[in-house]
């Protein structure tokens, strides 16, 4: 777990333990949708570090969703939030945006199956990180 230099000054000047700010997530945007699955897209390095393409991790591939209706859609913040999508790329990865459950249903999805896609667009504020996340809240037929 990384902690932000500020709080490991304060541990070393104080001696104490210093616990890590909490971790905040804003809703920015629901979406609930019917989808469509395309199949799958490779996306390459953008090479945008010091550490690309080799040693970055920026490579991956993606299940590729064409958005056909919108049962529900929420901006919760006016001037934030994703608009409505035509396409949503699912990270083929389990991560924060993604579980297990949710990746194993995707990698089973043949082109052209209809589905049920809901997924939330959030902004989290994390150790001293800040970044938008898409996580992936439904995923089923």
């Amino acid at each position: 777990m990384r902690f932000p230099l500020f709080l490991v000054l304060l541990a070393v000047v104080t001696g104490q333990a210093v616990d890590p700010p909490p971790t905040q997530v804003d809703s920015l945007s629901v979406h609930r949708t019917d989808a469509v699955f395309e199949g799958v897209r490779h996306l390459p390095c953008r090479h945008r570090t010091a550490l690309c393409p080799d040693k970055c991790g920026h490579a991956r591939d993606v299940a590729v969703f064409r958005i056909t209706a919108y049962r529900e859609y929420v901006k919760d913040n006016p001037h934030h939030g994703d608009p409505k999508a035509v396409e949503f790329l699912l990270p083929l990865k389990e991560g924060e945006e993604v579980s297990a459950d949710i990746l194993a249903f995707a990698r089973a999805l043949k082109a052209g199956d209809t589905v049920r896609l809901d997924w939330v667009h959030e902004y989290v504020r994390s150790q001293g990180a800040s970044y938008p996340r898409r996580r992936v809240t439904q995923l089923a037929r």
